[in-house]
């Protein structure tokens, strides 16, 4: 009997440990005076680079020690990436641009992209490519280095997110007027993913290319097939979803909210923890960490914080 309550005991003592464990902030990088927009590890692991509506990107270190800051943008600093090969970076901004730079700091590059605000920048996944949208309500696609390939009409509200899939093959392009769409590399719309109730804010694929993620400002956010029909939707944010994305092992989905929350899902959209702020902010960005240990989530007090993934 003795031993059974010892066994029952240290059963508890260890699930309460993992579940505080999962719960515990492992550090967190703090600079930004106003709200965060955009967070981006490099593949490497080595950098986060963040933007915000203070119009500036800070380059971190592991440790967070920004060891570059990045001024150039006029207005609010609406999204970051890194390439593929960690040898350079971009910062996207509200008044029409994106820089790329050498990750010594020193730019490539200045793009005038847009004739309102660039809102989504990405690098495709072979690094030959970059797709902009935003507020002109296109997408554009360039070479890495900034010339303009092709451009995507059709949406007649800011493009929100634009995403390539796995292979390089299709775009998925989300979009303040309620729909996303999917289109071939060559400019070909293939579907309208038509469901939200208000405008989508971000649309990607799935890591093996199979589904599509989509999230709203209607407060959900929507897992479909390739032939556009929606098999899923998460519910349980109270606020807009700003940004919603699918860890590289396919396995789980990470969610940012304006309710100040970011929610952690597995592939069938059951919830699986909430990374909790308790206060509604402007914007909360959210991203998976590159080896898979953290939801890296931006703070109602403007910082970066890691949490450990249970």
């Amino acid at each position: 009997m003795k031993q059974s309550l010892f066994f029952l005991s240290l059963i508890f003592f260890l699930n309460n440990f993992v579940n505080a464990q999962s719960c515990k902030i492992a550090k967190s990088f703090v600079g930004h005076k106003e709200a965060i927009l955009g967070i981006a590890q490099s593949p490497n692991g080595k950098y986060i680079l963040s933007g915000s509506d203070d119009n500036f990107a800070f380059l971190w270190d592991e440790n967070g020690v920004i060891i570059d800051t990045i001024d150039v943008h006029l207005k609010s600093v609406n999204d970051v990436v890194f390439s593929p090969d960690n040898k350079r970076f971009i910062t996207a901004g509200s008044e029409g641009t994106f820089v790329i730079w050498n990750m010594d700091g020193t730019k490539v590059t200045s793009v005038v992209a847009d004739e309102v605000y660039v809102k989504t920048i990405v690098y495709s996944n072979d690094g030959k490519y970059i797709l902009s949208g935003g507020g002109d309500n296109t997408a554009k696609l360039w070479t890495a280095d900034g010339i303009l390939l092709k451009t995507f009409e059709g949406h007649s509200c800011t493009v929100y997110q634009a995403s390539f899939s796995p292979n390089n093959e299709l775009i998925v392009l989300a979009s303040c007027d309620k729909t996303a769409s999917v289109w071939s590399i060559n400019g070909n719309r293939i579907l309208i993913l038509k469901k939200h109730k208000s405008g989508v804010s971000a649309a990607s694929f799935s890591p093996d290319g199979k589904s599509i993620l989509t999230a709203s400002f209607d407060k959900t956010a929507v897992i479909w097939n390739l032939k556009g029909k929606p098999m899923t939707t998460l519910k349980g944010h109270s606020g807009e979803i700003n940004q919603a994305e699918y860890a590289s092992n396919g396995k789980y989905i990470l969610t940012g909210s304006e309710d100040g929350t970011a929610k952690l899902w597995d592939n069938n959209g059951k919830l699986i923890k909430t990374f909790d702020e308790k206060n509604e902010t402007e914007y909360t960005s959210a991203t998976f960490s590159t080896d898979g240990k953290f939801a890296i989530v931006s703070s109602k007090d403007n910082a970066i914080n890691f949490w450990y993934l249970p």
